[in-house]
């Protein structure tokens, strides 16, 4: 059975993914409990190493924490050595994992999990790359009610075209939440 990996991506009604560097600024009460939900659901959580090493967010896998026993994997199409390395003088109990985007799939294959479904926790950068080459893919695109632009606000430069078709759309209070899959090929 293939794995699968759901991206979960938030923004403001602007596209906006960030404000002061992190999604935590775009992000509402609301979209974070969605987020949590996604957590808990996932065998093995999949991050960049910007997050990884990001000394502001909360160790995923902290123990005590209801994740303690969830794999991070940390997803680097640079050196993994050095990335480990990194991690463990942090002390963070994250995987440094290398990829490229044409190992992608053997690579999930062989993650550590605690069942098929995977969760990834990035940025724009990650998510493409995902989504762009990993097969069984859904993009949770958490939808924030703000209109937010300003010096400290930052949008993807990212150069990039998927086709994506809509698999589901909910509403949770003011969020709103869109399931987005690859698209089927046209037909020939």
């Amino acid at each position: 059975m293939t794995r699968t990996i759901t991206i979960a991506l938030v923004q403001t009604i602007n596209g906006a993914y960030a404000h002061d560097g992190w999604s935590t600024g775009v992000s509402t009460p609301t979209d974070f409990a969605y987020f949590v939900s996604l957590r808990r659901r996932a065998g093995a959580i999949i991050i960049d190493r910007r997050t990884a090493l990001n000394p502001k967010l909360p160790v995923i896998n902290a123990p005590g924490k209801a994740l303690e026993r969830t794999p991070v994997h940390v997803l680097t199409e640079s050196d993994p050595q050095a990335l480990a390395a990194q991690l463990a003088e942090r002390g963070l109990n994250y995987h440094a994992v290398g990829f490229t985007p044409d190992t992608l799939p053997e690579v999930v294959a062989g993650l550590e999990s605690n069942s098929d479904e995977i969760l990834c926790e990035s940025g724009p950068n990650l998510a493409y790359r995902v989504l762009a080459h990993y097969p069984d893919t859904e993009l949770h695109l958490s939808i924030t009610p703000r209109y937010l632009h300003d010096e400290r606000t930052h949008f993807s430069g990212l150069d990039a075209d998927i086709e994506l078709q809509v698999n589901g759309v909910e509403q949770r209070g003011d969020q709103v939440i869109v399931r987005y899959a690859k698209a089927d090929p046209p037909a020939e």
